[in-house]
């Protein structure tokens, strides 16, 4: 059987778990050959936990041996993302990267052009597609078993982080580094579940707070209004701040509501008629439809990281459909790029962002940071 070799570029958290599962045989048909590390502890921990692994220093040093490999894991910080999937492509290799697909939607544009012009796979590692409960909403929502949709609202806020989370890297949580905080991290996953149940909106207002529960200049609370042309009207709430949390998705349609709770649980209030036939017949002041009260019953929730990569093997080896391409990670970046740009604009964002616009507005944030650092410490004397 023929086999997808893989190299993992970062060996942080996630890319060590990535290691391990393809070490382990957990992906049929996906090989780890090459892991790409910078610092000395992380390279000593490869050497000895993974002897036959091919270690790179650097990224330069990954392509200069692109004879080795035949797709590339891209685990590192939201800025070179891009960078290095744009050479993944140039080398005529396969790419499956973490979230976000880049930190704009001008430079993920590129990215999909040179992946198209390469002819090469282009995978997210969006894992919470996996979870039985939003798979089978989207499904239920695609057969109209809501009707015609309503409205939608999704609280989210259990993505708590201290400031210990915040303060272990230069780079985390900064303008400069991960370009955004609530948006560009924790939430592009439940971002790209709500345009892949929902669909895209035409427009997207935004009210975020920055540094409101630590101090820290990126946004870290959002309430996020989603518009539809065809009249369904949305809203996200998260926060890495508040706990405990809630993970709660409502969604109303003419026939009914869906509610999944913590991802996992799937409930259907279906009407027993349906909200616009109810209008046309009741004649009682105060009368309401009844409904049906059911819990759908799900199957077990599959091996996440897992089922990710083998999917993408699966794509390559037999032209599987990606269960997370880079157009996805497209629109879960436009969400977010249109909410940052709502907010500092005061006002509604259609729909396509400007792309322009939104690289122009972003690096004044970094510029402003940069200098606000450099002023700091010229006061403390360094």
């Amino acid at each position: 059987m023929k086999q997808i070799r893989i190299v993992i570029i970062g060996f942080g958290g996630m890319g060590s778990q990535y290691a391990r599962l393809l070490r382990d045989g957990e992906v049929k048909g996906g090989i780890l050959t090459g892991i790409c590390c910078r610092n000395a502890k992380g390279q000593e921990t490869i050497k000895a936990e993974y002897p036959q692994v091919k270690l790179y220093r650097n990224v330069d040093e990954v392509f200069e041996h692109a004879d080795e490999f035949d797709a590339v894991a891209v685990v590192t910080p939201h800025d070179t993302h891009v960078p290095i999937g744009k050479r993944t492509f140039a080398a005529g290799k396969h790419l499956i990267c973490d979230k976000p697909a880049g930190v704009c939607t001008r430079e993920v544009k590129e990215l999909m052009e040179a992946g198209d012009q390469a002819g090469k796979a282009f995978a997210m590692i969006f894992n919470v597609r996996t979870r039985p409960a939003f798979a089978m909403a989207r499904q239920m929502i695609a057969e109209e078993q809501l009707g015609t949709l309503t409205r939608a609202v999704w609280v989210c806020n259990t993505w708590y982080r201290s400031p210990a989370y915040h303060n272990q890297a230069p780079w985390r949580s900064t303008w400069s580094g991960e370009h955004g905080g609530l948006l560009i991290n924790q939430c592009q996953h439940f971002l790209d579940i709500w345009q892949w149940i929902l669909g895209m909106p035409k427009e997207i207002e935004a009210s975020l707070d920055f540094g409101k529960y630590h101090a820290i200049a990126v946004d870290d609370s959002v309430e996020i209004r989603f518009l539809y042309e065809s009249g369904l009207r949305g809203t996200m709430i998260s926060s890495s701040g508040d706990a405990p949390g809630t993970n709660r998705f409502e969604i109303w349609g003419t026939r009914g509501r869906i509610t999944i709770e913590d991802g996992e649980r799937l409930i259907f209030d279906e009407n027993v008629i349906p909200i616009d036939e109810f209008d046309r017949i009741n004649q009682e002041v105060y009368g309401k439809p009844d409904y049906l009260r059911q819990v759908i019953e799900l199957p077990d929730e599959p091996g996440a990281y897992e089922t990710v990569f083998q999917n993408f093997v699966n794509h390559i080896l037999q032209g599987e459909p990606l269960l997370a391409s880079g157009e996805d990670g497209l629109k879960g970046l436009q969400l977010a790029n249109g909410s940052y740009l709502s907010e500092w604009l005061h006002q509604k964002v259609e729909l396509p962002v400007d792309d322009d616009l939104y690289v122009e507005m972003m690096e004044r944030k970094v510029q402003e940071e940069r200098a606000k650092s450099l002023d700091s410490a010229g006061e403390s004397g360094l």
